[in-house]
């Protein structure tokens, strides 16, 4: 609520400031708090649905009251200006925290490259508004699930993507990062997901897994998983945690490890006409949880519980890497750029024949893994001892 009233105290701010180019009164603007883009194909319109926040006054208190407005037009601008004779104002975007689009919007080059270049030109999105892909059938019905703590669908969005660290399950990706791998070479865009989740009796908004792009088009998705291991290659994991299986004789157990810290170092290796990547990953843990009595906290113990962790990881991210080869043919790894970066002369000269390249690209993985302790506990616990 606090974050929420700052931005009306920021807006007052701009009504009593002189000589603003794009000076606006509030009471002549609708405040977008977030917006979800779909695409009709009967039709050929492009749907917008709009939170828009309104301040209340009850008792000389200011409360917010949230509002979804929903219009469409030919494009993404004409369905926002529609909106104005639903409201009675223009939307003021300033303060947008989310833009959320569907699969129809993201498997059309066309309207996503209109909608990002749309908001890319705009003076008031922010650069760093949140782009985020739906897994329901409608981006809009996203904006109208129930809230946890926030007031607004949108602010809750960005605090679950502000707190990704120790999830590991999806990412967070603003759109100046988006459009940056929308227009490089040697690398192709990813979004995280979000879906509709039923907890208790409400239906609440989900982040989970990621969205796979080719170019401007959606070609493929990543469960939760797949995307723990998308983000081990990317060096982008801060924390989360790591199940190692281990058998033994009486029954398979369960081992939890505690991620402290990762470090990713990806290579691009040149040998006998052959180029291939080279992945090293090194993670700190902890023993954070035993589901056996056995000592695996002991040196013997913790060179088992190493040993399973690291080829747990190096047969994920192989096996992540592969599939993205084989199914999706996209290089959201950013393999090509790397080698554009350490070999600019090779680059240039496979770059054209990158997809297929890709597709059978040779990739060594390496995970170390450091066991730094085993919290409180020095020993298993033992039953009846």
């Amino acid at each position: 609520m606090k974050k929420i009233i700052f931005i009306f105290i920021i807006l007052i701010q701009v009504v009593i400031t002189s000589g603003c180019w794009n000076y606006k009164e509030i009471n002549d603007v609708s405040i977008a708090a977030g917006i979800a883009v779909d695409y009709d194909k009967e039709k050929d319109k492009v749907i917008s649905t709009t939170e828009i926040v309104y301040p209340m006054v009850t008792n000389g208190e200011t409360k917010i009251q949230p509002e979804v407005i929903k219009a469409e037009g030919r494009n993404i601008f004409e369905s926002i200006r529609n909106m104005i004779p639903l409201t009675g104002k223009k939307v003021f975007w300033a303060h947008a925290k989310v833009i959320i689009i569907s699969e129809e919007v993201a498997k059309n080059e066309d309207i996503l490259i209109s909608l990002i270049d749309f908001a890319k030109r705009d003076a008031e999105y922010r650069d760093d508004i949140w782009v985020i892909l739906s897994k329901e059938k409608t981006a809009g019905e996203i904006l109208k699930t129930d809230v946890m703590i926030q007031d607004i669908v949108s602010f809750q969005l960005e605090d679950i993507l502000k707190n990704e660290k120790g999830v590991e399950k999806y990412h967070s990706v603003p759109l100046w990062k988006f459009a940056d791998d929308l227009s490089s070479e040697g690398i192709e865009p990813t979004l995280p997901t979000v879906g509709i989740a039923s907890y208790k009796d409400k239906k609440i908004a989900q982040m989970y897994g990621t969205g796979v792009f080719k170019g401007a088009k959606l070609v493929g998705w990543l469960n939760g998983d797949e995307t723990k291991s998308f983000l081990f290659i990317m060096g982008k994991i801060n924390g989360g945690v790591i199940i190692v299986n281990k058998d033994t004789s009486k029954r398979p157990v369960r081992i939890g490890l505690e991620i402290f810290k990762n470090k990713t170092k990806i290579k691009s290796i040149y040998e006998d006409g052959e180029i291939k990547i080279k992945i090293n990953t090194k993670t700190t843990v902890n023993i954070n949880e035993l589901e056996s009595q056995i000592d695996f906290i002991s040196e013997q113990g913790r060179s088992i519980v190493k040993k399973e962790a690291e080829k747990l990881m190096e047969n994920k991210i192989k096996n992540l890497i592969k599939k993205v080869q084989k199914e999706y043919d996209s290089d959201i790894f950013g393999f090509g750029s790397v080698i554009e970066r350490e070999h600019p002369e090779i680059w240039k000269e496979i770059k054209n024949d990158w997809d297929k390249i890709f597709r059978d690209l040779k990739i060594e993985v390496k995970s170390e893994i450091k066991i730094r302790g085993s919290a409180l506990r020095s020993k298993p616990i033992k039953v009846g001892s």
